[in-house]
């Protein structure tokens, strides 16, 4: 009995010392500067941006709190404890005009709305995508920033990367 306890506590120490790594979990982890303002959402500090092979999630912290936690999946979005499927998310923070994986390739810095309008030129790209009434979004992507604007839905995502 005792040698068992003492395999099983051995492998519970290595695995906590190893970090333990879960599959899905991030594993890129970049420091941010983070603005995300929308009409009902708004942050402005610095955060962490974690970047994995199904999974993203970005913190956003003020005074060493975690004020801003988003967790994203292709099939789920978690606002803190409150998870919901990318649709409804995009309806209750965004617009409802986004495409279901809008967050998760804005949050990538890969092209929205399959590329619709996009513009390469040095070092970045552009996208200016308007359709009237529903949005008009400028989206740049650079090596170290992510710049997201909707001038129709009030939206505005920046991240600019810690150098």
């Amino acid at each position: 009995m005792s040698k068992i306890f003492t395999v099983f506590a051995g492998l519970l120490l290595w695995g906590v010392l190893s970090g333990c790594r879960t599959p899905g979990l991030p594993e890129a982890q970049e420091g941010v500067f983070v603005i995300w303002k929308t009409p009902v959402m708004r942050y402005a500090d610095q955060g962490f941006l974690y970047r994995g092979k199904d999974r993203i999630r970005l913190e956003v912290y003020a005074n060493g709190q975690a004020v801003m936690r988003l967790s994203l999946t292709p099939t789920q979005i978690c606002s803190g404890a409150l998870c919901m499927n990318p649709k409804t998310f995009n309806l209750r923070y965004l617009s409802p005009h986004y495409p279901k994986m809008f967050l998760i390739h804005l949050l990538s810095g890969e092209p929205i709305f399959g590329g619709e309008g996009r513009k390469k030129s040095e070092g970045e790209w552009l996208q200016e995508i308007h359709r009237a009434g529903e949005y008009d979004i400028h989206y740049r992507v650079s090596k170290n920033s992510i710049d997201f604007r909707d001038t129709i839905n009030a939206i505005v995502i920046k991240i600019n990367k810690e150098k």
